[in-house]
Formats: structure tokens, C-alpha cells, sequence
């Protein structure tokens, strides 16, 4: 079949990265020996009016039309469904990702979409191509909804996970725009580089995470930690680094947490300098997997930046997120990473319930006894985010069951953009007021960075003036 993928336009956090769902989606059709074209909005900035001239021109070429996205995308999803359909009437579309996934029917209900796969996609699209090319019956293949002749929407069975990811193809790196992603600075997303120079490459070395934060979206990915093999995640990055070269200056893991399993990345560790690849890379982790011996050796390998979510210095705004850790434990880790050498991206959410002027005070108390002159400048960004009950999350449900969500179609028309909106407010607080704590707590926290830096600079002059 011919087959094109489509990355709509993300919010500006995620800026321009390699799209890895969509590319393991475009490697697993391409293994079977479908023709793949791949549109990244995203990346190109594509206008509504070129997209739709796009549509128009070469819309036709395509038998499926495959799109991903998450919740802040549902108006352009819809928006591009929409022109597609009435463009190219008979071409089928798909819609994965994660919101699919959490809200299947309302896609369903809401969007012309033929279908929509739920859950991981590399092989259901390959089953539902296959289907469609054979004109097969549809109703067999697990993890997909669609429409039956009179209209209405089946559902099939669940789709298993992926339990051996190193069956997943590589992406297909020349089938998207690589020079777009080698070349972004990506300095909103606070990871520019040192050298302020580009050259971030996506990868993913696992897929799960056990924590149970009352915010996240399990419903893809799931619970239990599945890992790719050592060797086929550095076989990965020899082939890019052959391909790619010195445009690559940092390797970018989006995994939920990396080093759950402590005895991969020491595993992994242990490859790269046992091959002598002299990388960087930076990776997401959690507080309550971290230990010296641990980072120490990350650092070894080449890692310079990990990625935590501290979320709240609050016990009370952790407990209540189900966060599952504590406070103490997540300034033990942070301090364990510095000692390393690591320098650090954190994230903050504001706006859980029972948000206050006292919990956004201990939230600044944490990163007062956080940052000190000596580790400042290994603080690379801090972000700061409205909490959002995002679907397929445990507080969309809660808040669905409280009448605070009467319909999804309603609920994804509002905007999502986790920096500045708030789709739903139940701090207790007004929206002013909770914009307030949030601005509150930025301008606090980056006074504390620049109080440190300053004293810093002034112990640097004492040192060379002879003074101490």
C-alpha cells in the first residue's frame, strides 16, 4: 500500500524532535514492503494553507493516511481529518497515539476517521494495511476500532505490548526531515547545548514506567518496564553516529525512566566504554532509582544531563499527586547527580488540589536548600507547568467522575499547552490566583539561581584578588 504518516504541530515544548512513534510505525510498514511518505508539520511549520495545497496535490497518491498526536493536537487532528475527507473521500484514515488511545470512541465519534489503534502501534497498522490491501475482514485485528457497514463503531480486543522491543526496525531516518532536528537549538526546551550548537537524536532504549502518578498516561506504554537489548540500543547508535557523524551532539532517551533497571544502564555503561564511544546523552530518571555508584558511572559514559520530575517540594502536593516519593529522598538524589557532575532539567507542577501559598513556599524552600554557588551552573532548566488532567490519566478520570469533564469533545477543544493554559482548575484557587502561584513560584526560584550565580561571581573575584 501507499501509505503516508502525518505529525501534526505540537505545542512549543516539544519543538523539533524526531518523532519516534511515528517513525517506528513508518519502519515496521516499510519491513513489509509498503511505500511510506511522511509529513512532519511539526518540523516543516507547515501553514493550514500549505497543508491543505499538500492535500489537495498529492493527497490522492495515498490508499492510508496514518496521525499521531496528543491531546494539545485534537483541533489540528480534526481540523486535517476533516480536509482530508473532503478532499479525498475514499482515501482511509487511521489515528494512533496517545490520545487516541485513552479516548478511542470520542476519536471515533468526534473526527471522520475510519479508524483508530489503540495501544502500541508497530504491529496493528502492519495487520490493519495488510487487511485493507487483502480486503480482508477487519474485525479480527486486535486493538482497533472502526465502522461497521450501518455506521457504528466496533471495538476489537485489546492488542498485547510489545514484550521484545529489539523486534521494532530502526527508524527510518531519511524518510523525515533529519536536518530540521539535527540543526534545532531547541534552547525553549532547555536542552541547547554547552557549545550552543544543535544536534539532538531521539532514541528509546525502554517502554513503561510502575509508578502510578495520578497524571500519567499508562495506556501505551503501561506499567512494567520492557527493555531493548544492550547491543541492539548501541547497535543503534553506531549506525546513526555512521550515518550522521559529528551533527550529532547529544543523544536524546525518551524513555519514562531509564534507569529503573540498574543493571541494563550499567550494562549499557559498560558497552560504550567498552567500545570506546565517546557520546552525550542525556536521559529521564526518578529520584527513588538514584545512587552514586550509579550516576558516577553514567557520567563515565558519557551522560552530562538527567531529566527528573520533582514536581512539588510539598509532601502534602506529593502524597496527593500519588507521586510516590519523598521529599527528603528527591533532594538526597538531586544532590547524588550534581556530586556526579550531572547537570540537571527539572520539572514543577502547579495547581493540585489544595494548592497554596504554603505549599508553593515549600516547593521554594526545596530548591533554596537545592542550589548552592558550587552547583548553580549545572542547573540547565527548570520548568514550570499547570497540572492538566490529561486522558488516559488517572486525575481525567477522577475529575470525569466528579462532573468536572461532562464530554471529551468539549474538554479537548479547550487548549492544552501545559505552560500557560488551564483546561481545568481544581487547586481551589481562582485561574488568576493560580497563575499568580505559578509566576510566584518561577520568579522566586529563579532568584535563588541568580542569588547563587552572583555569589559565585564573587567568590571567583575573592579567589583571584588574593582576598581569601
Amino acid at each position: 500500500m501507499r501509505i503516508l504518516l502525518i505529525q501534526p504541530p505540537s505545542s512549543k515544548v516539544y519543538q523539533v524532535f524526531l518523532p519516534l512513534g511515528l517513525a517506528y510505525i513508518a519502519g515496521s510498514l516499510l519491513r513489509k514492503g509498503h511505500q511510506v511518505t511522511v509529513w512532519d508539520i511539526n518540523a516543516l511549520r507547515l501553514s493550514h494553507r500549505a497543508v491543505q495545497r499538500k492535500i489537495k496535490i498529492e493527497g490522492g497518491l495515498f490508499d492510508l493516511v496514518g496521525v499521531s498526536g496528543l491531546t494539545g493536537d485534537y483541533q489540528y487532528m480534526e481540523w486535517l481529518l476533516t480536509a482530508f475527507k473532503k478532499a479525498h473521500p475514499k482515501t482511509k484514515t487511521v489515528v494512533g497515539g496517545y490520545l487516541a488511545s485513552a479516548l478511542p470512541s470520542a476519536i471515533m465519534e468526534h473526527t471522520p476517521t475510519d479508524f483508530v489503534i489503540v495501544g502500541e502501534g508497530e504491529e496493528a497498522v502492519v495487520d490493519l494495511a495488510e487487511g485493507l490491501s487483502s480486503r480482508a475482514d477487519l474485525s479480527g485485528i486486535d486493538g482497533l476500532y472502526s465502522r461497521a457497514a450501518s455506521g457504528q463503531i466496533r471495538a476489537s480486543s485489546p492488542r498485547a505490548r510489545v514484550n521484545d522491543l529489539d523486534r521494532l526496525p530502526f527508524p527510518p531516518w531519511d524518510l523525515f526531515p533529519m536536518d530540521f532536528y539535527l540543526r534545532d537549538r531547541h534552547a525553549g526546551f532547555g536542552e541547547h547545548l554547552d557549545e550552543g550548537e544543535a544536534g539532538l537524536v531521539s532514541l528509546m532504549a525502554s517502554r513503561g514506567c510502575p509508578f502510578d502518578c495520578i497524571y500519567c498516561d499508562h495506556t501505551i506504554k503501561g506499567y512494567k518496564p520492557r527493555y531493548r537489548s544492550v547491543e541492539n540500543v548501541v547497535d543503534e547508535i553506531k549506525t546513526l553516529l555512521d550515518r550522521y557523524g559529528s551533527r550529532i551532539r547529544r543523544f536524546y532517551f525518551w524513555d519514562d525512566i531509564l534507569i529503573w533497571d540498574r543493571s541494563w544502564v550499567e550494562g549499557f555503561c559498560h558497552s560504550l566504554l567498552a567500545r570506546e564511544m565517546s557520546i552525550k546523552w542525556t536521559c529521564n530518571a526518578h529520584v527513588n532509582r538514584v545512587e552514586p555508584r550509579l550516576m558516577g558511572l553514567m557520567k563515565d559514559a558519557g551522560c552530562q544531563n538527567v531529566r527528573f520530575g520533582i514536581e512539588s517540594g510539598s509532601q502534602r502536593i506529593l502524597d496527593s499527586l500519588n507521586k510516590g516519593v519523598r521529599v527528603e529522598t528527591a533532594l538526597e538524589a538531586l544532590h547524588t547527580c550534581l556530586d556526579a557532575g550531572l547537570s540537571l532539567t527539572l520539572y514543577v507542577m502547579v495547581g493540585m488540589e489544595g494548592e497554596n501559598e504554603v505549599t508553593i513556599e515549600e516547593t521554594v524552600r526545596f530548591f533554596d536548600r537545592l542550589v548552592t554557588p558550587l552547583n548553580v551552573y549545572h542547573f540547565k532548566k527548570i520548568h514550570f507547568f499547570l497540572l492538566t488532567p490529561f486522558p488516559g490519566t488517572r486525575l481525567y478520570e477522577e475529575s470525569k467522575r466528579k462532573g468536572l469533564i461532562t464530554g471529551p469533545d468539549t474538554f479537548l477543544k479547550r487548549t492544552c499547552d501545559a505552560y500557560y493554559d488551564i483546561p481545568l482548575n481544581i487547586s481551589g484557587q481562582t485561574n488568576r490566583e493560580l497563575r499568580l502561584l505559578k509566576k510566584t513560584l518561577e520568579d522566586r526560584v529563579n532568584g535563588i539561581l541568580q542569588r547563587e550565580t552572583n555569589q559565585l561571581h564573587n567568590l571567583l573575584i575573592d579567589i583571584k584578588s588574593h582576598r581569601i
